[in-house]
């Protein structure tokens, strides 16, 4: 076996497998649609960009050979590569037919920040909008755009020059755009709402390639489904969100000791009553303005402590204040008097803000803020600025490696939530870096109705994050060992959560591995389905109207509990199944037919040259553009050479499961389309059984060719 391209450079060791026929073809079609002036990138197995871009990963046990990645510049170039997409799509269905040859149809991966499971898959074709990160700023109307493949600390860096903040994630690699359409929490959210519950406007390519904008007045099904509802519509191009005029805020953190599960019970429970409020007569809830997390290590007994605030009527928001605090800090007395936990002095008085004068955190700045602990330690308390101080805790936090991770939200944290968690995070638990975090929510997202937008878990207080890791050594059959126990773990978790009151899956894409057993005894616990049924299917029936072949089928399942059942969840699942089906063909068949709801907004196409203006006016600039155009133009004429060598090379299926999408020319016959389900593996989108086994096998590589340098050679 060769060594591992992780551990040779790119410049001297490629690996591909896979079917250098399907590549063929589907590049083929893509470059028909390509327009002059678009210089989007294809990046062929085989050249260094290539290497780099699909190690470019959050989760380093994701690390894949895609089919192709093509990175597009622009928004006309996105629609360009989708209608390219489903051309390749007909025209290896036509191969199949005319030939009858075993060919695989790659899925569609669309892929901004890269940390979601879905973001670069084995054998996929990558839509890669790492290219499309412009910000630009409207201080005086506190909106800010942004490009699909903008990530988080790229939007705050621009913000931060204005004095400006918007709710987004809690870490600063994650994409803006996945984010919001994940529903998005973030430091704020508790004063502000949730990301997609700030969104002003966005454009978006649908399934046929055309440009569509819309907003709470146009196009109003697709700013709905924007808003938390997973994904799957579109490609989001450009997303415009409000801002709040936030520059500094207060930072609390210290570590608790955890000597044993009951310790860590009574640690979480009193935390949970003091942030949201419980039980207990003086546990009435922290101010919105107050966000706060625990982490539970595996590794170690402390529990961390993390608590914010963004009150701008006690944290002041100029940067003269901001400046002040620090040099008072420098002061060794000042930082002696800091350290104690006693109460406010003379000392404190002298800094802009301090522990004791904000409201939420001061409580606990004696007894109360040990939550039961015997032992607090390291206790700091800073002023720093919101958009690197506060939106930057999330890198240090969540770092890449190798990760299995799932979500869980909480309407409450329950007795049994609690030992669970405990006892999860102590004894049996896996001795390594792997931690639960329980972030705080509430406040101004349980303001809005369930109904203004697709996300739907309006009464959450808590968001449970189960992240798994481990490390990789030069023992191959160790770490398999390792990463199953970790699997385990993190299924064994959420599966428990699952049967708790209270509890709701995510629409992340990560909740495709929540467990759900295929018995006829059973249905799934209340605690696995992610919507409500009235958004459940109001999102199925957009998800079929806009894209009736299913191309954007990488995304979040959406799944309800319906109020009665008059069969077993087998029974429904396939009669499900069979019913999308034939849904999906009717659809096929009549969208050409039907063209009633396109023609309302059907000028947004016009403008697909233009709606990038403002975001190529500030990269003028930026000398580099040209010389990567440049580079790309080499890389395909170098990659087109390389794969011409062998087209007999063994055919690999690439991702039975792939979908269909509506972006064909006119005169195109639906019968190859229709035909497909039955090449392929259909899948229902409300009931979804997707298990850990069928994730590795969709991220395991087959053998069938590898490609080394010039040459082809079978395996």
């Amino acid at each position: 076996m060769p060594a591992s391209p992780a551990v040779r450079p790119p410049s001297t060791y490629h690996e591909f497998r896979g079917d250098i026929g399907v590549q063929d073809i589907f590049v083929a079609a893509i470059e028909k649609l390509r327009r002059r002036g678009q210089n989007f990138r294809i990046l062929y197995p085989g050249t260094d960009r290539y290497e780099l871009e699909r190690m470019d990963v959050y989760n380093y046990s994701s690390i894949c050979h895609p089919c192709l990645i093509i990175q597009p510049k622009r928004t006309a170039e996105v629609s360009a590569i989708v209608k390219g997409y489903t051309r390749g799509v007909k025209d290896t269905l036509a191969e199949i037919k005319a030939t009858g040859a075993n060919l695989g149809i790659p899925r569609l991966c669309v892929c901004g920040g890269r940390n979601s499971m879905n973001a670069i898959m084995e054998g996929s074709i990558v839509l890669d909008l790492s290219r499309m990160n412009g910000v630009d700023v409207d201080a005086d109307a506190r909106t800010v755009t942004v490009q699909g493949g903008t990530r988080i600390y790229e939007l705050d860096d621009e913000l931060a020059k204005h004095g400006l903040m918007a709710v987004t994630g809690t870490v600063g690699r994650l994409g803006v755009c996945g984010t919001v359409l994940g529903g998005g929490y973030g430091y704020a959210s508790r004063k502000f709402g949730l990301a997609c519950d700030n969104i002003v406007s966005a454009e978006l390519i649908i399934a046929d390639g055309r440009l569509k904008r819309c907003s709470p007045t146009k196009n109003e099904d697709l700013y709905w489904s924007l808003c938390g509802g997973g994904g799957g519509i579109g490609v989001v191009t450009q997303l415009t969100l409000r801002c709040f005029p936030i520059q500094n805020a207060g930072l609390l953190a210290y570590d608790l000791s955890s000597p044993g599960p009951r310790m860590r019970k009574k640690i979480v429970a009193k935390w949970a009553d003091w942030i949201c409020g419980g039980n207990d007569t003086d546990a009435i809830g922290a101010p919105n303005e107050v966000y706060s997390h625990i982490v539970l290590r595996t590794d170690w007994k402390l529990v961390s402590f993390l608590g914010t605030s963004i009150d701008t009527e006690v944290v002041p928001q100029s940067a003269d204040h901001l400046e002040y605090f620090h040099d008072i800090l420098k002061r060794k007395s000042l930082v002696r008097e800091l350290s104690r936990l006693s109460g406010s002095t003379n000392s404190q008085d002298e800094l802009p803000v301090s522990w004791d004068r904000t409201p939420g955190l001061s409580v606990l700045q004696k007894g109360t803020g040990k939550f039961g602990s015997p032992m607090r330690l390291r206790s700091k308390f800073r002023m720093v600025p919101y958009c690197d101080g506060i939106q930057s805790l999330g890198d240090a936090l969540f770092s890449p490696g190798n990760v299995y991770n799932a979500y869980k939200y909480a309407s409450a944290m329950t007795e049994k939530i609690v030992d669970i968690l405990a006892k999860a995070t102590m004894g049996d638990a896996p001795n390594n870096e792997s931690r639960i975090v329980i972030s705080s929510a509430g406040g101004a997202i349980n303001d809005i109705s369930s109904s203004n937008a697709a996300f739907d878990s309006r009464d959450i207080s808590f968001v449970i994050y189960i992240e798994g890791r481990w490390s990789d050594t030069r023992n191959n059959e160790k770490d398999e060992l390792e990463r199953k126990k970790i699997v385990r773990w993190v299924h064994a978790v959420a599966s428990q959560l699952q049967f708790c009151e209270g509890i709701k899956s995510t629409s992340h894409p990560e909740s495709t591995r929540d467990y759900v057993s295929k018995s006829d005894k059973s249905e799934p616990p209340a605690g696995w389905y992610n919507f409500e049924e009235d958004n459940g299917t109001r999102l199925d029936k957009i998800k079929k109207r806009r894209d009736p072949r299913n191309v954007f089928s990488l995304a979040s399942r959406v799944s309800w509990q319906k109020k009665k059942r008059s069969s077993s969840p087998t029974v429904e699942m396939y009669q499900g199944a069979a019913k999308a089906k034939t849904e999906r063909v009717e659809a096929m068949r009549s969208v050409r037919h039907d063209k009633s709801h396109d023609d309302s907004d059907g000028e947004d196409d016009a403008s697909l040259e233009t709606t990038d203006v403002r975001f190529e006016e500030r990269s003028n600039d930026n000398v580099h553009e040209e010389d990567d155009s440049d580079e790309g133009e080499v890389e395909r004429r170098d990659g087109r050479s390389r794969r011409q060598i062998n087209h007999q090379a063994s055919s690999r299926s690439f991702g039975q499961e792939s979908y269909m999408t509506d972006g064909i020319e006119e005169g195109d016959e639906d019968g190859d389309w229709a035909d497909f389900d039955d090449h392929g593996v259909d899948e229902q989108r409300q009931v979804s059984t997707n298990r850990d086994d069928a994730t590795e096998r969709s991220l395991t590589p087959s053998p069938a060719s590898t490609c080394v340098g010039r040459e082809v050679v079978e395996v």
